[in-house]
């Protein structure tokens, strides 16, 4: 296993997720916001940016499963929480935003409960990665070198989730 080189401080995180915290803030004031968490990844990215986000805010938290199958990938949805968005404004949160396949199928199924508002939120944007048409409306950061990213809750094989701040494994 690779050692893990941090390429992001806690402190650089921190300050554009506050960053982006007020301009949701501002984006949605005096409306009902609700994140959408994508475990495992998002869940610290959701508590801190809840915790940025000026006025009434609720979350909840979607577990997203892919398999291969005899006719290709097989994408499965499990609520964590009673998901309800009808007339909310609802972000979906990301940790790493590559090819958007996840991400356009979690908000076809949310669209369906009828929000005000359906985008995503990325903590990571890889666009050069991206195999659908989808740009999240917030991006917290653009330029994290290419590698396998972990800390800020992002793991590789149940370790390094636990790191401050983002960092790259070298070795993998």
């Amino acid at each position: 296993m690779g050692t893990p080189r941090e390429v992001i401080s806690p402190e650089a995180v921190a300050a554009r997720i506050v960053a982006v915290g007020r301009r949701i803030g501002a984006d949605y004031a005096n409306r009902d916001v609700v994140l959408v968490g994508m475990l495992k990844g998002a869940a610290v990215f959701l508590a801190d940016l809840m915790r940025a986000i000026p006025g009434s805010v609720r979350f909840e938290l979607v577990n997203v499963m892919h398999q291969l199958g005899a006719r290709g990938a097989i994408i499965e949805l499990t609520y964590a929480t009673h998901v309800h968005l009808e007339g909310a404004h609802a972000l979906i949160l990301k940790d790493i935003c590559h090819s958007g396949v996840t991400e356009n199928y979690l908000l076809t199924h949310l669209a369906q409960q009828s929000p005000a508002s359906l985008e995503v939120a990325a903590l990571i944007n890889r666009p050069l990665l991206r195999r659908v048409a989808l740009e999240p409306k917030y991006v917290v950061f653009e330029d994290v070198p290419p590698g396998r990213v972990v800390g800020y809750g992002m793991e590789f094989e149940g370790k390094w989730g636990n790191l401050p701040g983002l960092s790259i494994l070298d070795g993998v």
